[in-house]
């Protein structure tokens, strides 16, 4: 067991078991909207990791900005400001995306939340003498996050979470939202992800509530 099963009590399979779950419904919806193809989010996850890392390193938020929230911009911005007031160089070296699981999916928001395993050397340096004054050279850790993404005409991340204040997402409901309240549309997305219906049923179904709707 893990230090992310350690601190929430369970086996990093919970996650797994969880993650082929939330993909499978993903991958289900993504026949209706593209936008939710889990090799789709996979590649988007990456894109943003390593523009992410790359703003940290070269203490440049603008290399983040298209990729993350206007809200997580502005708290980018205010931490890479910090470190190059305090003479601060945030080096990460060889960060890699060990593993990825699909955590919780909002079909209204639209969000998804996935735990990455992360691994990288991670220090802090002094920008004039580069000598590290807090981390350990050439020693690799690993470290997991939950990383929630909302979509802005692409997926952009939104919000970074450690596992203690991101574990609630492990016990929540897979998708978002309370099903009793969901509207009739939603309601037939929903049945169609979990794999009530097939996809003809799911067009019929939904073509008539369109029908009734215009009718009104």
């Amino acid at each position: 067991m893990g230090l992310l099963g350690r601190l929430l009590g369970g086996g990093e399979g919970d996650a797994e078991e969880r993650g082929e779950q939330v993909g499978e419904r993903l991958d289900a919806l993504a026949q209706l909207d593209a936008k939710w193809s889990t090799e789709r989010v996979r590649r988007r996850v990456r894109d943003v990791f390593f523009a992410v890392q790359r703003s940290w390193i070269e203490r440049d938020p603008c290399i983040a900005e298209p990729y993350v929230s206007a809200s997580l911009m502005e708290r980018q911005r205010l931490r890479i400001d910090g470190l190059v007031s305090q003479h601060r160089v945030h080096q990460l070296e060889n960060p890699l995306i060990e593993d990825l699981d699909f955590i919780r999916y909002d079909e209204a928001a639209p969000s998804v939340t996935v735990l990455l395993e992360i691994s990288l050397v991670e220090t802090i340096l002094d920008a004039g003498s580069r000598a590290v004054v807090a981390g350990r050279a050439n020693e690799k850790i690993r470290h997991s996050e939950f990383w929630t993404f909302g979509w802005e005409e692409n997926w952009k991340l939104d919000e970074v979470e450690q596992p203690g204040e991101g574990a609630r997402h492990l016990k929540a409901p897979l998708v978002g939202g309370d099903y009793a309240t969901l509207s009739p549309e939603s309601v037939l997305r929903e049945r169609y992800a979990r794999g009530e219906i097939e996809l003809d049923e799911f067009e019929a179904e939904m073509a008539e509530l369109l029908g009734r709707d215009r009718r009104y």
